[in-house]
């Protein structure tokens, strides 16, 4: 006899009995047999049963049960087959018949299998201490296979590894492999949604208490509408004879110094901003001829001085009133436009903006624009009473002396008229200075002919201890534009102004160009450390970008290169020793552009990337409480202590004109004009076509050829290696002017005196 062992499969305890179950026993005279077997594990094979003859019977019999053995069984499919799972202790065979009965023939005894069992227990321990003995050889076997394979697989993923991990720093330190790295600052961080929901709940909370704080000021600054115009200081100045050894008096706290900033200047040493702080103390306390000058450059973010504008009143209100400042001498675009002056043009002036790139010799004025003419071109320029304070005690003509130079006509109140020869032996930057007693007045500029005349703006101020904030607009131009600027030229701007702070909130346009964030840094770089050369006494700022905006359905996210563009102005910021004003974060980070558009009144513009009236108030408060804490918190660490605020070094002379290009009163120029109509003929030609062809002839030669060349051709062409790459003209080139959205909203409450279309009219990034 032998032995089947049974083994449990996936579909549960299969036995030779459960397949019994389900038999045919046809083949072994069991036909009519309905056999029912629960669980058995071992079957021990007997002898074939015999046929039995059938056996008529009046009744039924009843077999209790029947012991069969069986040697083998052949299945066909066991799909059919239904397991149940075995009971504790194997029932015996019974086999039932309602029909006949089929007698049990031999009986098998329980004596029998006892012994059989045994001898087979015995057969069995034999050969399991053999089995045992075999396994053990080949467990032993079996490590050593493992430790060779383990060994080969170490051998040859472990370099693979290291070559990965090397390959993975590599494209993370080199820049030139930023194209290949897996992973970038602004890609989803990899599960997050698995692993970073608790901490995306407390970001969440931050962002909403972040929010709200940001809607409580906001609220708090429009309650206040408009700010009226800042009045003059009520303590009169304090006449120092020495300035320069002057003792700055304690800091006196003033109403509003205790109000916290709601997004705070980064100071990554701690002093960037420290000179700048002396002035400010020096103005505070209103020694005599404390002015603090401030020069802000930017893109169309400050195109109508909305932003500029807002900070100047508020920093005028708390430390005096010094004026307007400067003010170009034309619009060079319709974006160019400073409502707290009266200003009025006739259009005739032609303009040299710096964005062109249309002066080789990077000679464009401290606002970035040149204008000209050879007779007939005017302008004013007056206080606005209704959106400062209207006082003016000192009005000062920027302008150039060149070979063939002609004459400007100057006049202030309709009064006497004044005359300045430019014509000089070489190219050469002048003022001219108009005092007046403190009040509303009107300067008047115009060329008078006789050849051609180069003027680059005016500013107004005031002779009083307190602010003065230039608002230099370069609408549309990239942030490296600015580098444009001839530096021995700005140096010589920059001097005249006794600027103690420069401003830069460029990065708009930039947004647009194809360029890495690293080419970006290196540009930006540049400009500063140019300015910085030109004035190594002025200490710097830079503003970061305004949030811009994209439409996804129906929510608007930030642009993605918005954050990246800020860190990367943060990083110049840092290396060029300027603070660091985060405008992006100020405004409340991501989406917050949504947000601005979204709520009532809007704060941010139909393109999403300029801010309305409204928003320039709330901007400019939040740039005025960042620069006042800082100075709240300069005071109390310089006050008492050998780190006094420095004094202002003595303004440089002017340089003296020629004596044939002095200022000449109307009396000294009656020998060249007679009269009235004789002047005026001589500003101007007899009518309006004479006065078009004089003055087209004259820029068709050398003047023509650099304002009114295709903007290609000027940013390219005459630039040369600047640009060598082909595939960066198309980035490259400037990004057409068109009026800032703010510049509507402006335009309804604040319409310009004069029509302010400009054929030269220039386009900002986002409708380029």
């Amino acid at each position: 006899m032998s032995k089947s062992q049974h083994q449990k499969g996936p579909q549960g305890l299969l036995n030779v009995h459960e397949l019994m179950a389900k038999l045919d026993l046809a083949k072994d005279g069991a036909e009519d047999l309905e056999i029912e077997v629960d669980e058995l594990d071992t079957v021990e094979a007997v002898e074939p049963v015999e046929p039995v003859e059938p056996v008529e019977v009046d009744e039924p019999v009843e077999v209790e049960s029947v012991e069969v053995e069986v040697e083998s069984v052949e299945v066909e499919s066991v799909d059919e087959l239904e397991v149940d799972e075995p009971p504790a202790d194997p029932p015996a065979v019974v086999a039932k018949s309602t029909d006949e009965a089929v007698p049990a023939e031999g009986p098998t005894a329980r004596g029998d299998e006892d012994e059989d069992e045994e001898e087979d227990e015995d057969d069995d321990d034999e050969d399991d201490d053999e089995y045992e003995d075999d396994d053990e050889e080949e467990e032993e076997d079996d490590d050593d296979d493992e430790d060779k394979v383990r060994w080969q697989t170490t051998g040859s993923v472990g370099p693979a590894m290291i070559v990965a991990a090397l390959s993975l720093i590599a494209v993370y330190a080199v820049p030139a492999l930023e194209f290949a790295r897996p992973l970038k600052p602004d890609d989803p961080v990899p599960f997050w949604n698995l692993i970073g929901r608790p901490f995306d709940q407390e970001l969440a909370a931050e962002e909403q208490e972040r929010n709200d704080e940001l809607e409580d000021f906001t609220q708090e600054v429009l309650a206040a509408d408009d700010p009226p115009p800042p009045k003059p200081k009520v303590k009169q100045p304090v006449r120092v004879v020495q300035e320069v050894d002057a003792k700055v008096p304690e800091y006196e706290p003033q109403p509003g110094d205790e109000k916290p900033a709601v997004q705070a200047l980064e100071l990554f040493r701690g002093d960037e901003l420290d000179r700048f702080y002396g002035a400010l103390a020096r103005s505070d306390a209103s020694l005599e001829g404390a002015i603090t000058r401030v020069v802000h450059w930017g893109d169309s973010a400050i195109g109508i001085d909305g932003i500029p504008g807002a900070i100047r009143r508020r920093m005028q209100t708390r430390f005096g009133d010094s004026g307007h400042g400067f003010h170009a001498i034309a619009q060079p675009n319709t974006s160019y436009r400073h409502r707290e002056v009266e200003f009025r043009e006739n259009k005739k002036w032609g303009n040299c903006f710096i964005i062109f790139k249309c002066r080789e010799d990077g000679r464009y004025g401290l606002g970035g624009v040149t204008s000209r003419s050879i007779g007939g071109a005017q302008s004013s320029f007056a206080p606005s009473q209704k959106h400062s304070s209207g006082l003016v005690s000192k009005f000062e003509l920027w302008y150039a002396a060149q070979p063939a130079g002609g004459q400007l006509r100057v006049r202030v109140d309709k009064g006497e008229k004044q005359y300045i020869k430019t014509a000089n032996s070489s190219f050469e930057d002048r003022w001219e200075t108009f005092e007046v007693e403190d009040g509303y007045h009107e300067l008047e500029v115009r060329a008078a002919g006789g050849g051609k005349v180069r003027v680059y703006g005016v500013t107004m101020e005031r002779e009083v201890p307190g602010v003065v904030w230039d608002s230099l607009a370069l609408v549309g131009a990239f942030t490296k534009r600015l580098g444009e600027l001839d530096e021995d030229h700005l140096r010589g701007q920059l001097s005249r102004r006794q600027a103690d702070l420069a401003v830069f909130t460029f990065g708009g346009n930039d947004m647009i160009r194809k360029i890495s964030m690293q080419t970006y840094i290196d540009e930006y770089r540049a400009v500063v450390q140019k300015v910085r050369r030109a004035r190594p006494a002025m200490d710097c700022l830079v503003m970061a970008p305004l949030d811009h905006g994209e439409r996804k359905g129906a929510r608007i996210v930030s642009r993605d290169v918005v954050p990246r563009m800020v860190e990367a102005q943060r990083q110049v910021a840092e290396a060029e020793g300027c603070a660091f004003f985060d405008t992006f974060q100020a405004m409340g980070g991501e989406g917050s552009a949504g947000r601005w558009y979204k709520r009532s009144p809007r704060l941010i513009g139909g393109d999403l990337s300029h801010a309305t009236s409204k928003g320039h108030q709330v901007i400019g408060e939040l740039v005025y409480r960042a620069l006042l804490r800082g100075y709240v918190d300069f005071r109390e660490r310089t006050d008492g202590t050998d780190a006094a605020p420095p004094a202002k070094p003595p303004e440089p002379e002017p340089t003296a004109p020629d004596e044939e290009a002095a200022v000449k009163p109307t009396d000294e120029a009656a020998g060249e004009l007679t009269d009235e109509a004789g002047d005026e003929a001589a500003d101007e030609p007899t009518d309006e076509a004479g006065d078009a062809a004089d003055e087209l002839t004259d820029e068709t030669g050398d003047e023509a050829r650099d304002e009114l060349t295709d903007e290609a051709d000027s940013d390219d062409a005459r630039d040369g290696p600047e640009e060598p790459a082909a595939d960066e003209d198309a980035e490259d080139s400037e990004p057409p002017a068109a009026e800032d959205p703010g510049v509507a909203a402006q335009a309804a409450e604040d319409p310009p005196t004069t029509p302010a279309e400009d054929p030269e009219a220039s386009a900002d990034e986002d409708n380029s």
